[in-house]
C-alpha cells in the first residue's frame, strides 16, 4: 500500500519523467544544429550538418592519414574534458550532470515510495523538495551558462564567424535544449508538491491511524 497521497503519487511520476527527459538531455547531442563546409585542396566542397550537445557532438571534422579533413559521420563524446571547447559548457556538464544525478535519486526514491508504505515519510519528503530546488537551481544555471560558449572557434566553424556569447549566428537551438528547459521548469515544480507527498495520518478517536 503507498504511503503518498493523490499529490504524492502525482508528485513521484513528474519526479521520474523529468530525470528521465533531463538525463537524455543531457547524454543526447542535440542542443544545437548547423552546418559545416568542409574543402579540401581546391577540390568541391561538401557541406554537412553537424550538432552539439554539452559534452558530445555528431558529424564533426578530423584530420585523416593523408592530412586531409574528413568528416567522421558518427556522434561521440570529446576525448578528455579539456576538449570540450569552451569552459563554459565544461562548467555546464558538470552542473547539469550532478543535477540530473540528484533530481534520478529523488525520482527513484519516490517510485519506491509510490509501492512500499513508510519510505517518503515528512522528513524524507521535505528533503527531496530540497535536493529537488537545488537542483532546479544547478540546472537553471548549467543551462544558462552554455550559450555563453557560442563564440568558441568549433561552434563557428558550424555556426558562422557571427556566432558569438549568448548569440547562434547560423545555427539553431534544437530539441534537446528546449525539453531540458522543459523539464528544469517541472523540476522546480516537484520541488513544492515534494512537501505535500506523504499521506496525513487520520485522527480517529484520539488515536492516529
Amino acid at each position: 500500500m503507498s504511503g503518498l497521497s493523490g499529490i504524492g503519487v502525482i508528485w513521484a511520476f513528474s519526479s521520474f519523467i523529468s530525470s528521465v527527459a533531463l538525463c537524455v538531455g543531457y547524454f543526447m547531442p542535440y542542443w544545437i544544429t548547423g552546418q559545416m563546409f568542409i574543402q579540401n585542396n581546391g577540390k568541391s566542397g561538401q557541406t554537412v550538418p553537424v550538432s552539439f550537445g554539452i559534452f558530445r557532438r555528431c558529424n564533426y571534422p578530423a584530420i585523416n592519414d593523408d592530412g586531409q579533413i574528413e568528416i567522421v559521420h558518427e556522434c561521440g563524446r570529446y576525448k578528455t574534458f579539456t576538449d570540450i571547447p569552451s569552459t563554459s559548457w565544461q562548467i555546464a556538464t558538470l552542473v547539469i550532470g550532478l543535477a540530473c544525478c540528484l533530481c534520478l535519486l529523488v525520482s527513484l526514491t519516490a517510485m519506491f515510495g509510490v509501492c512500499v508504505k513508510g519510505v517518503v515519510i515528512p522528513t524524507v519528503a521535505r528533503t527531496a523538495g530540497i535536493l529537488q530546488l537545488c537542483s532546479g537551481l544547478l540546472l537553471t544555471a548549467g543551462v544558462g551558462i552554455y550559450p555563453n560558449g557560442f563564440g568558441s572557434p568549433e561552434i563557428q566553424q558550424a555556426c558562422g564567424n557571427t556566432s558569438s556569447s549568448y548569440h547562434l549566428g547560423d545555427c539553431s537551438l534544437s530539441w534537446c535544449f528546449y525539453m531540458t528547459c522543459a523539464a528544469v521548469g517541472v523540476t522546480f515544480v516537484c520541488s513544492a508538491l515534494a512537501f505535500h507527498a506523504p499521506k496525513r495520518k487520520q485522527v480517529v478517536g484520539g488515536y492516529a491511524m
